[in-house]
């Protein structure tokens, strides 16, 4: 089911949880930000370190975090090889101007200047996925939401699905 929202005046189609703003409108105008997160506990437990052409990361944990300074240096290329669900990539599922939609939005609600994990695990939820509760802070500007985990077919992490309604504040 699709529903037709309007934000500042933008007409965008809401799919599966993310606004889809027409390619003609720049929902958020480009700008050199920080890449640096503070996200605490990060060095509590054992990391494995992933290449940057890695598909996926090792876990959970992993995916956001690297999911996060992805939409802060505004790589898409690598957001889309972080982004999927249990069947694998959404770069593999969509088509391309769908799939650069999707990321732009989600590139423009997630932007911020510091990430924290609130929680230092996820959520355990059904089918093995991983949900983390993340506080996003930009500016004065502050919100948490969640950001669900997956298991691709190659058993890599992925992030399946972000809770972009409660960032609507973060793109201006």
């Amino acid at each position: 089911m699709h529903a037709v929202v309007r934000r500042n005046g933008w007409r965008g189609l809401l799919l599966a949880g993310v606004l889809v703003l027409p390619l003609a409108v720049s929902a958020c105008a480009r700008q050199v930000v920080s890449t640096q997160s503070s996200l605490p506990g990060a060095a509590a437990a054992p990391s494995v370190v992933d290449s940057p052409s890695a598909i996926g990361a090792s876990t959970g944990r992993g995916a956001v975090e690297a999911f996060l300074k992805a939409v802060n240096a505004q790589d898409l290329q690598a957001m889309s090889g972080l982004w999927g669900n249990a069947k694998g990539l959404a770069r593999d599922q969509f088509k391309r101007d769908e799939l650069e939609k999707r990321l732009i939005v989600m590139q423009c609600l997630m932007q911020h200047d510091t990430a924290t994990f609130p929680e230092e695990r996820g959520r355990l939820q059904t089918g093995g996925r991983q949900e983390f509760l993340v506080e996003l802070k930009k500016g004065k500007v502050a919100a948490r939401t969640t950001i669900m985990t997956v298991t691709g077919p190659d058993g890599r992490w992925l992030v399946e699905d972000v809770d972009v309604t409660r960032l609507k504040d973060f793109c201006s």
